[in-house]
C-alpha cells in the first residue's frame, strides 16, 4: 500500500493536531511548516521496502518539535507532543500481543 502524499499528511496534521489545540493562522503556519520539512526529509530516508533508521526518523521529529516549540505556545507543547504520538503511523510490529 502507498504511503499517504505530504498534502495528504498536513491535512492530518491539521485535523489532529492543530485543531485540537485551537491554533491561530500563524501558529498553524509555522506547525504546518515544521511538519512539512519533517515529511519531506523523512521521504528521503525512506526508500521502499526499507524503513529509515529510527534514529535518523527521531533527530528529524526533534527538529520539527523545536520548531513547533517556538511557533506554539508553550502551555500548549505537552498537549502537542500527547496528539503528535497519537497520530504516529503504527508499524506492523507494534500492537500486537
Amino acid at each position: 500500500m502507498k504511503p499517504p502524499s505530504i498534502e495528504e499528511r498536513l491535512k492530518m496534521v491539521d485535523k489532529e493536531i492543530c485543531q485540537p489545540l485551537k491554533l491561530d493562522k500563524t501558529q498553524k503556519e509555522k506547525v504546518s511548516a515544521a511538519f512539512n520539512d519533517f515529511f519531506v526529509a523523512l521521504d528521503k530516508l525512506a526508500t521502499p521496502p526499507a524503513r529509515p533508521e529510527k534514529a535518523k526518523i527521531d533527530a528529524l521529529a526533534k527538529i520539527r518539535d523545536e520548531k513547533v516549540k517556538l511557533a506554539i505556545p508553550e502551555a500548549l507543547f505537552p498537549k502537542y507532543l500527547e496528539l503528535e504520538k497519537a497520530t504516529r503511523p503504527r508499524g506492523p510490529e507494534e500492537g500486537r500481543p
